[in-house]
């Protein structure tokens, strides 16, 4: 796709994003609200609801709360806990088949990203009789959806607030995204109880994703003063309250900020959309099986780094509102200091410097791959070329590359034998 005709593209879908706009959910915040929430569900009428979630967060008991609520509000209640990291095809299909059987009049997901992107789909096919892949792209959920909840257990997707469900499909190793202003649910609840448990390693990854979104949004063609407010807003939160977070789990005021932080740069990348590094994400993910939040954050500062030349005005801007820098410090200067204080975030968080598991012969089908999503789809500041792309990704890996067999079912932490290509 030529740059222009991708410029064209991203203009009409911005005409289209303010004809059309993403409806906001009614929000409760603060601890207990996912209690409110349940009671709420009832209150508008609902008889059964049907909980979508993961086996990991049922064997926590973290769902336990949420579904004695449900069940004191007079609902009866159906769990589908099947789903899983970057949910597929077959999950979103097996949760389909339980919300028919269940007969459920209300849908709730509890988790991150995964269980509610799962839920997002699940409803958008339901409600148009289609699978997934079907609606893959822009609107094309033509019915009414069950009425729709949300409760994020992390901070960090943004996806309680977003128009987007993303669903992998293993068969093709590729994401796909349903987007559509029925997605959004009615109501949230963002309920730091829910958030202690977290693990630093999971806090970490998840909050870089939501600054992800935060900087990626700010940086789009289609942003707004409101979309860049909402940006800045979310970044000083993540910036000041990650670290806590990370360091102390049960800190209820740090987890708190980072999930309202995790919601306003949803807020914000509904309208203004995100770019390269979720574009190059979404290939890696699936690939080699690693956590989307943490393929983010190592990402982020390599492509802001080939931003730098072409987009140093709005990224000083940004780095400005965010109080990073010196004053006197010219457009460059800052945009450099934005990328260095990423690079701080990251290692005082625990997060590395390369993705190890990326193989040299994957790369051509990566950037290719990337590219594909990226041009006519978001709002970049900046174009890259095929081999600007390559270089991202190859700094990412490190210096070390491997053999395309060793590490695409190898888990964070491992540590196999390297080979050096």
């Amino acid at each position: 796709m030529s740059h222009l005709f991708a410029r064209l593209r991203i203009r009409a879908l911005g005409v289209a994003a303010r004809l059309a706009p993403a409806p906001t959910p009614f929000m409760l915040t603060g601890p207990g609200s996912s209690i409110e929430l349940a009671r709420l569900i009832a209150d508008r009428g609902a008889r059964s609801v049907l909980v979508v979630t993961d086996q990991v967060l049922v064997e926590l008991k973290v769902v336990a709360p949420v579904l004695n609520a449900l069940k004191a509000a007079g609902l009866a209640v159906t769990v589908f806990s099947e789903v899983e990291p970057d949910p597929t095809i077959a999950i979103v299909m097996a949760g389909i088949e339980q919300l028919r059987a269940s007969g459920a009049t209300a849908v709730l997901a509890v988790g991150g990203g995964s269980p509610i992107d799962a839920a997002k789909a699940m409803i958008a096919c339901h409600a148009s009789g289609r699978r997934p892949q079907d609606l893959d792209g822009y609107f094309k959920v033509r019915a009414p959806v069950v009425p729709f909840f949300a409760i994020p257990t992390t901070a960090g997707s943004g996806s309680e607030v977003t128009v987007v469900s993303v669903v992998s499909d293993p068969g093709a190793g590729r994401k796909f995204a349903i987007v559509d202003n029925k997605l959004v649910p009615a109501a949230i609840a963002l309920d730091p109880n829910l958030m202690v448990g977290l693990p630093p390693q999971v806090t970490a990854a998840t909050g870089m994703d939501a600054l992800t979104h935060a900087i990626e949004s700010y940086l789009s063609t289609l942003a707004t003063p409101k979309t860049r407010a909402l940006s800045v807003a979310a970044t000083r939160a993540i910036f000041r309250d990650l670290p806590r977070a990370c360091e102390d789990g049960r800190d209820i005021a740090a987890r708190q900020s980072l999930a309202v932080a995790s919601c306003l740069a949803g807020l914000a990348f509904t309208k203004a959309s995100v770019g390269y590094v979720h574009a190059i994400a979404h290939q890696l993910g699936p690939l080699y099986h690693l956590p989307h939040g943490y393929l983010n954050a190592i990402l982020l500062p390599y492509v802001l780094d080939f931003y730098v030349d072409g987009a140093a005005s709005r990224m000083s801007e940004f780095a400005r509102a965010c109080g990073l820098g010196r004053d006197g410090e010219d457009p460059r200067s800052l945009a450099t200091s934005l990328i260095a204080a990423i690079r701080r975030l990251n290692a005082s968080i625990g997060i590395p410097t390369a993705i190890e598991q990326i193989a040299d012969a994957d790369v051509p089908a990566i950037v290719q791959r990337a590219l594909a999503e990226a041009h006519g789809t978001y709002p970049v500041p900046i174009y890259l070329s095929a081999a600007d792309c390559a270089t991202i990704v190859r700094r990412a890996a490190g210096r070390v590359m491997v053999a395309a067999t060793e590490h695409r079912s190898r888990a964070i932490g491992a540590s196999p034998e390297k080979k050096e290509i």
